[in-house]
């Protein structure tokens, strides 16, 4: 068995990602990690009775080259008695039309797709992304520049609940999981190199267009070059170990976010009681550690929608009020989102 192979086993082992029948909805985009991925998910779907639906999207980024990929996937699909799901998106527009990075829009266009598919199915379904070891330490290392915390430090987890309604209501939420977290770049290419599997090549990964592009092309090699050889198996590691941390405090942040939960009241300035607000007992808040009253404030914020753009400057200046420090009762996160301070009360809408 190849090293990539075992790995990837080793990984659905540790990390329970995998059960006997259930339907995994696969990113296939033909380049070397997500038909490595769908080879070894083939042969597991045997052992395990799985069933694999494999997921293509065309970003319509490369004209002509982006037709190809797509036609190497639906061939490959074929020759395994599968049919590809193919989604066409022009990721461009939609990032014009979103106000978002085409990154971020190509990003969207694939998980829309898949989320889409994993809900048609709706039985024990699970979708597999080809996220390697080298991506998560090129997003470790991402994320540390840009400035992050514990979480940020932690990476991309092994799985995760992803919803179909980014607003938090409504549809449904299924895992995604990430089986070649722990299986290095070039472990996954010998492996498509051993079984004559053909990959893809997007050459717009060697180029330094995007700041990812650049890291993995240029910061990375340089460093170890430099510094450490072995500066990717660090940057990995440290995300282990932050993971874990992360785990441990979210636990923690659940048990206390339950305790200090109360009743909405009218004593709250411009209360709205609806799905859209969480209530919480404001000394218990004020008494907490800082670093739990951010999660707790964190996690009231993504039980009704809000899981991105809280930045720690919004969340010191909640302290500020929280705390008493400044005259204000209201502090105002992203997105129409606010936290309002009442007598005896913090709530969050």
């Amino acid at each position: 068995m190849l090293k990539a192979e075992k790995q990837i086993r080793e990984t659905i082992c540790a990390h329970n990602l995998i059960e006997d029948g259930d339907h995994i909805v696969i990113g296939l985009s033909g380049g070397p990690d997500s038909v490595c991925l769908f080879h070894v998910l083939l042969k597991m779907a045997e052992e395990m009775n799985l069933i694999i639906y494999p997921v293509h999207i065309n970003h319509q980024f490369r004209p002509g080259a982006a037709e190809a990929d797509q036609a190497y996937v639906e061939e490959l699909s074929r020759q395994h008695g599968l049919e590809a799901r193919v989604f066409t998106v022009d990721c461009n527009a939609l990032a014009e039309e979103l106000g978002m990075t085409s990154e971020e829009a190509g990003r969207k266009a694939r998980y829309d797709a898949f989320l889409q598919v994993a809900e048609e199915i709706s039985d024990s379904v699970k979708i597999a992304v080809a996220h390697n070891a080298n991506d998560q330490a090129e997003t470790v290392l991402f994320r540390i520049l840009r400035g992050t915390g514990m979480d940020g430090i932690a990476g991309m987890a092994y799985e995760r609940e992803e919803r179909r309604n980014p607003a938090g209501t409504g549809g449904s939420t299924f895992r995604i999981i990430r089986p070649l977290l722990d299986t290095w770049r070039e472990d996954v290419e010998e492996y498509c190199t051993e079984m004559k599997l053909d990959p893809v090549i997007d050459h717009t990964n060697n180029e330094e267009l995007y700041a990812r592009n650049k890291i993995r092309l240029d910061l990375i090699p340089y460093i170890e070059k430099k510094y450490n050889s072995n500066f990717q198996e660090g940057l990995v590691r440290m995300a282990k170990i932050a993971s874990a941390d992360k785990d441990f405090f979210w636990a923690e942040t659940a048990q206390a976010y339950e305790q200090l939960k109360v009743r909405p009241t009218a004593d709250v300035t411009d209360s709205t009681e609806d799905a859209f607000a969480v209530t919480i007992d404001w000394r218990g808040l004020a008494e907490c550690h800082e670093a739990l009253r951010h999660r707790v404030i964190l996690k009231a914020f993504r039980d009704i929608g809000l899981e991105k753009d809280i930045t720690a400057e919004r969340l010191e200046a909640a302290d500020k009020i929280i705390l008493g420090r400044v005259g204000g009762k209201k502090v105002e996160f992203a997105h129409g989102h606010a936290l309002r301070v009442g007598k005896g009360v913090v709530e969050i809408s």
